[in-house]
């Protein structure tokens, strides 16, 4: 690995870091890396950041599923990007994830390709969302690679094992109806090209019950506490997180479409919020109250960073990004509100469900709580109808005419 360019220029990019008022820690992590670079770079077995990367994570030990291995490859990715095309980090775009990870698609032989690239092309075609064709080829391609791995470079060469062992693992349910019913669906769009194999790996897919749970919800006592932490202005929350907890509270918006509000889906003017939901792709016009409004106000005016990132909420520290999801915001939320402390659901669906739940039991027409929280399908509200606990009471029949033996219950 060749380390004479870093090792002239390197404080030009620790300059640059300094000078655009990156976070100090920022700055100490990628000098750990430019010196971790310079100690070693020049070995016999680091022969390029890639190696560098991999003997570092062994090293230390690190997991891929934790901070600091994400931190490292942020940090060394910079460190690389600098050292051979001269790019310094940038706060408007992301950079390509390092090191470099294969696909899974890039790694399937040419027969599972073809059938995933299949569905993508014609999966569409029956009204699906883009989104749901996506899901169902990831879906997809992650049974292939199962069938792969374990010796299968051909639907004929699939074996009822094989696929046995992707949903369950000899004690357990691994993957669900769900999973398993994206994977039908997909190996459908190339049944015509290919029927008998395709119709003896579906023989093989096994028959998986349903496993729906009730949605979580907020009890009547959880939703009071929240909304008086939300209301207390000594409840030590910031504007940013009464934001998030007025939009949930009121509006029940996905979170993914919260992190993604940008200045030109806020009306100011006539007070609504007007979106294009990530989940079904169709717009949403829902009205922006007082305490949205005024909390949203606050929030760029006195509390957000001078930044020229699009979206509406960004990270307090520098570098600056959008939201990628709002779980501390929510979980800081029920802290202050002392909701769930012990433990329990506490997403953005869970504001959801609640708002939903809640506009049922007022008796509110089905179909308006659909366009109220953006629906595809009204169908869909039919799920919300079993945390409907006072109208579920009503539909109850009494046992005090079917009287039950005391020695039924005596032990």
């Amino acid at each position: 690995m060749d380390i004479t360019n870093l090792k002239e220029n390197y404080q030009y990019l620790v300059d640059y870091l300094i000078k655009n008022d990156y976070c100090k820690d920022l700055v100490y992590k990628t000098q750990k890396c430019i010196q971790l670079a310079l100690d070693i770079g020049s070995s016999l077995e680091i022969t390029s950041y890639e190696d560098l990367f991999y003997y570092e994570v062994k090293r230390q030990g690190y997991k891929p599923n934790e901070q600091r291995y994400k931190a490292f490859r942020c940090y060394l990715g910079n460190v690389k990007r600098f050292d051979e095309t001269g790019e310094y980090p940038s706060r408007m775009k992301s950079t390509d994830k390092f090191p470099a990870v294969l696909s899974v698609y890039s790694q399937l032989n040419a027969e599972y390709q073809f059938i995933v690239k299949r569905h993508l092309e014609v999966g569409g075609l029956k009204g699906k969302m883009p989104q749901t064709v996506r899901n169902e080829a990831r879906a997809t391609m992650r049974f292939f690679k199962h069938l792969q791995d374990s010796g299968a470079y051909s639907l004929n060469e699939v074996t009822p094992e094989m696929v046995y062992r992707f949903f369950f693992d000899g004690e357990k349910q691994k993957r669900g109806r769900d999973y398993c019913s994206q994977i039908k669906r997909a190996l459908e769009s190339a049944k015509a090209l290919m029927r008998e194999p395709i119709q003896r790996l579906q023989d093989f897919l096994p028959s998986i019950k349903s496993g729906n749970k009730n949605f979580q919800y907020l009890t009547p006592e959880e939703s009071r506490k929240i909304r008086e932490c939300l209301e207390d202005e000594k409840s030590q929350l910031t504007h940013i997180e009464r934001s998030v907890g007025w939009i949930l509270y009121f509006l029940g918006l996905r979170g993914t479409d919260i992190v993604s509000l940008s200045a030109k889906d806020i009306d100011w003017k006539r007070n609504r919020i007007r979106i294009t939901q990530s989940k079904t792709d169709q717009p949403l016009s829902l009205p922006m109250n007082a305490a949205i409004g005024n909390e949203l106000f606050d929030y760029i005016t006195t509390e957000r960073p001078a930044s020229d990132i699009n979206t509406i909420l960004i990270t307090k520290r520098s570098p600056h990004r959008s939201f990628k999801d709002l779980r501390s915001i929510i979980t800081r939320i029920f802290e202050k509100a002392g909701v769930r402390i012990e433990g329990g659901p506490i997403g953005p669906r869970v504001f959801r469900h609640h708002l939903v739940t809640f506009l049922l039991s007022r008796g509110v027409d089905c179909d308006v709580v659909s366009s109220i929280v953006g629906h595809a399908s009204p169908e869909s509200i039919k799920h919300y109808a079993d945390a409907d606990i006072e109208h579920l009471r009503e539909c109850s029949i009494s046992v005090q005419n079917y009287p039950i033996s005391s020695k039924l219950f005596k032990i």
